[in-house]
């Protein structure tokens, strides 16, 4: 019958210390979250490095921080660490019977008392299933009990679809099983939005199973826990960087529509239509665009060496834990057998799929800022010349106002000099009247209506001298502009 000894599960959570542009607010919501996957009891316990770097720090006092009297027949630790700019947690769990084999379905229950301990909390970066235990018959088919576990903890998965390779660890035999997809929505990014968001753009299911053949090459492999932890950390972070990218070309994607449209709109002489006041609101979105454009093209080169540099450190990790499990002395003094040539699939894989088609993304996308900026100098030099237009046929008015205005002044001004034009005088008159008495009359000489006619004249003569002359400014104005 298919059991295994002392079966474990280490469950490996990674989460995002400071991203590009956080602040210090943002930084510590993350550690705050971080914190919520960890016992209230251990929060005196841990401690919290600001510094700018570290590469690898133990957050907890005791390195490990063990499980309480609530495991009901379960036992096991917490482990937090800082990696750089990320955070990683490791919760070990396994039967407080570490003597009584136990079958393969077993795996189910220790993951839901992790599951319990965790609760809702999940990771943002990735996470990574570690099952291992011993094997108590040497006839025992590894494989088949290790699909067994497979099944018994995630019940969903299908083996054949998931399994990447296999391996030996400390004459013992590891398999390695994936799922990893990009789950994304056609959704509209808000303009104001800038970067991405640090929620899950995709759902990834990544487990290791180590099935050793006695009881001290798993003690032994247990002792390997501080060369995964970095390994999946550098793994979890390229596919986290992976599925930033996915919705990085989404909302870039949607920001090139708009650059479409306005280069439509300005190709060809469509723009000599367009009244400045369109023209305006064309640049004035074509300049939110490019700042949106912009922030998102260097996020996404961000991204793209993300995923290069980790790629780089996964390679190296794996020779390192390759490297010390072989240095490891089983029982009998021999070297042990390790071959983890297997865990190369997955940089392989990063190489020809996910970094390649991330340079080519970026390849493509890239043209699109240049023919951006371009909109946007060809649509501010429109506006400027249709400004300078108005300009100069403002003051061109003016000229031509200006010339008329002074013309009939003048003329206005000659006007008295005119014979025909008479000023009128008031004349006081005295007559006797039948008492005697004399009275006073006022008379205008020459008449009141013959000085409004020459009012009238005078202001006639003005006009026509002061049209007279704009006709004669505006005519100057055109035979100028046509010599230019």
């Amino acid at each position: 019958m298919d059991k295994i000894i002392y079966p474990t599960v280490d469950l490996f959570l990674y989460d995002l210390r400071d991203g590009l542009g956080d602040n210090p607010e943002e930084v510590d919501q993350h550690w705050q979250k971080f914190k919520q996957k960890l016992p209230q009891s251990f929060e005196s316990l841990l401690t919290f490095e600001s510094g700018f770097e570290s590469e690898y720090q133990e957050l907890l006092m005791g390195q490990f921080g063990h499980f309480g009297r609530d495991s009901q027949g379960y036992e096991g630790f917490y482990y937090p660490v800082r990696m750089s700019d990320m955070y990683g947690l490791l919760l070990d769990c396994s039967p407080s019977d570490s003597v009584t084999p136990q079958p393969p379905q077993c795996f189910q229950n220790i993951k839901g008392e992790i599951e319990r301990r965790l609760g809702d909390h999940s990771a943002m970066l990735g996470q990574t299933w570690l099952i291992y235990g011993q094997l108590p018959e040497k006839t025992q088919n590894p494989q088949k009990v290790a699909q067994l576990c497979y099944q018994a903890l995630f019940p969903e998965a299908n083996w054949q679809d998931d399994f990447q390779g296999k391996g030996r660890l400390l004459r013992g035999m590891v398999f390695e099983l994936d799922s990893f997809q990009v789950k994304l929505q056609e959704t509209v990014k808000d303009n104001a939005d800038s970067g991405v968001s640090n929620g899950g753009c995709f759902d990834s299911r990544h487990v290791i199973i180590v099935l050793y053949p006695t009881a001290y090459a798993a003690k032994s492999g247990a002792e390997l826990i501080y060369d995964w932890m970095p390994l999946f950390a550098y793994r979890a972070k390229i596919l986290w960087a992976y599925g930033q990218t996915r919705q990085l070309k989404q909302w870039l994607k949607q920001d090139y529509v708009t650059i479409q449209a306005c280069l439509k709109q300005i190709r060809g002489n469509q723009h000599q239509d367009l009244p400045i006041s369109e023209m305006k609101e064309i640049l004035n979105r074509a300049r939110n665009v490019v700042s949106n454009y912009t922030i998102d093209m260097d996020d996404f080169a961000y991204q793209l060496r993300t995923i290069a540099i980790n790629l780089d450190n996964y390679q190296k990790r794996r020779a390192t834990l390759e490297k010390k499990a072989r240095s490891m002395q089983s029982f009998g003094g021999e070297l042990s057998w390790t071959d983890l040539r297997f865990l190369e699939q997955f940089s392989e894989r990063v190489r020809t799929k996910y970094l390649r088609q991330v340079k080519k993304d970026y390849e493509n996308l890239s043209p699109g800022l240049e023919r951006l900026e371009f909109a946007i100098a060809t649509i501010r030099g429109l506006v400027e010349i249709e400004r300078a237009r108005q300009e100069r046929t403002f003051q061109n008015n003016i000229t031509i106002f200006g010339w008329g205005l002074g013309a009939a002044a003048i003329a206005a001004s000659l006007s008295a000099q005119f014979p025909y034009v008479i000023v009128p005088v008031e004349v006081l008159t005295t007559e006797p009247t039948s008492e005697g008495d004399r009275s006073i009359s006022v008379e205008l000489n020459p008449p009141l209506s013959a000085s409004w006619d020459a009012a009238v004249l005078s202001l006639g003569y003005s006009l026509l001298v002061g049209v007279l002359f704009m006709a004669i400014a505006w005519l100057w104005i055109k035979r100028k502009e046509k010599s230019k």
